[in-house]
């Protein structure tokens, strides 16, 4: 008997500890406003793999139905749009595509992040190379971008990586117009 009574004491007293350590971790999640989860697995990190298979293979039937509307998406050092819209997106997209000889990633990371504020953004951090169909140029660069999703649409892409190379491709395509 005194077993039986020793067993249940024990059993109390841990499911005790364990109810006042989850209401801890619930008090400093919600106190964390920037705090959350994040995964690799989940739907939204799936479609923009998805995003990139389409983009490194010229995929021109891959439907973009995540993209919001209206779109807005910036590159290092604007504050304002660089492109605003899913039609000059699209078109941006096709534009882009003419410029690169085997896209492709050989390090490719892609985690959404749910934050307990309410916002969800997937981060992409890479290592992309492809040749300048214009300069002949072998590239590699380091990417790195942040997409915030609204009501499961797809409404900012902020990109953190020199664009000097696309520039540099663009004056190439420029030069062999020209001849």
């Amino acid at each position: 008997m005194k077993k039986i009574i020793m067993i249940m004491a024990v059993a109390t007293a841990l499911f005790s500890c364990g109810q006042k350590q989850d209401s801890a971790n619930t008090t400093v999640a919600s106190a964390d406003s920037l705090g959350g989860t994040f995964s690799s697995t989940d739907e939204k990190s799936q479609i923009i793999q998805n995003q990139i298979k389409a983009a490194m293979s010229g995929d021109t039937t891959y439907k973009w139905d995540e993209l919001a509307d209206d779109i807005a998406v910036f590159y290092p050092s604007d504050t304002i749009p660089d492109i605003k819209g899913k039609k000059a997106y699209l078109a941006d997209f096709a534009a882009n595509k003419s410029f690169w000889e085997n896209p492709h990633f050989t390090f490719l990371r892609v985690v959404t992040f749910k934050i307990n504020n309410g916002e969800t953004w997937t981060n992409v951090w890479g290592t992309w190379h492809a040749k300048g169909r214009y300069s002949g140029k072998d590239i590699t660069t380091n990417i790195h971008q942040a997409l915030k999703w609204e009501n499961d649409k797809e409404t900012q892409e902020i990109n953190f990586f020199d664009t000097k190379f696309v520039v540099d491709e663009m004056a190439a395509k420029q030069a062999a117009e020209k001849k």
